[in-house]
């Protein structure tokens, strides 16, 4: 596979997720320790609520109750560029732009990987998941999906090829235990530029088959495939948007 370096990398939001199986019911005392391994690097905590509603009919008429709960807590570095994500048996970690690249984006999920470990000790994996959204600004509101797309919607030379608003899905598959979830669509155009949004969703399919200890290199390979996809969808002339670099 070929690999490039780009000075300006389209990702609008890079996300790691690890789903996993407890030993025991989950306790949210798991949440606070953790923060005091990571609260240097990630010191602002903030709470995220779920909200649900009870729908029970009675006698001439029907009561509608809203519960909330708490649903994770996040840790957020000061510039808000990274965050971690810790609820009940989950572990996220999420990094906007500037993107800085795998090298360290692999770092920073490996040290809250085993920080978790450590603090939660989960016996195995309910999901894993390495998304990329990646956000391409054209310089115009207009261009022929051929020069900058080798993956793309493909309409018959019988209708007219110009469009609006698109969304295509395609599932791909890697060893009968991971799916790789290729998403592109238009996104609101940029200051009249167009843009479009290409998300790459690589998830695993068989948790009972990635053991605990093997979870960093199904990530390792995850990273690999998605970066392969991204490569193979776009021309050159889509990489010299993003002003590659040697």
């Amino acid at each position: 596979m070929l690999h490039f370096n780009y000075k300006n990398p389209p990702i609008a939001e890079a996300v790691c997720e690890f789903q996993f199986r407890g030993a025991s019911a989950w306790d949210w005392t798991i949440p606070g320790l953790i923060y005091q391994e990571i609260k240097q690097e990630f010191p602002q905590k903030r709470q995220e609520n779920a909200f649900e509603i009870n729908i029970a009919p009675k006698e001439g008429k029907i009561e509608q109750n809203l519960a909330g709960s708490l649903s994770k807590m996040q840790f957020v570095r000061e510039d808000g560029s990274a965050m971690v994500q810790i609820g009940p048996d989950l572990l996220g970690i999420n990094v906007l732009p500037p993107y800085p690249g795998w090298g360290e984006f692999e770092k920073l999920i490996r040290r809250q990987f085993e920080v978790y470990l450590k603090v939660a000790q989960p016996i195995g994996y309910k999901r894993i998941g390495l998304r990329f959204i990646n956000r391409i600004v054209f310089p115009t509101d207009r261009i022929e999906t051929t020069d900058y797309f080798n993956y793309y919607p493909h309409l018959p030379d019988t209708v007219e090829q110009i469009h609006g608003p698109f969304i295509m899905r395609v599932s791909h598959f890697y060893e009968d235990r991971d799916v790789l979830n290729f998403n592109m669509s238009q996104a609101p155009q940029v200051e009249g530029r167009l843009a479009i949004v290409l998300d790459l969703d690589y998830y695993l399919g068989k948790p009972e088959n990635v053991e605990l200890g093997q979870g960093l290199a199904w990530v390792g390979t995850a990273h690999e495939r998605i970066e392969a996809m991204f490569e193979a969808s776009i021309t050159h002339k889509t990489r010299s948007l993003f002003e590659e670099t040697k």
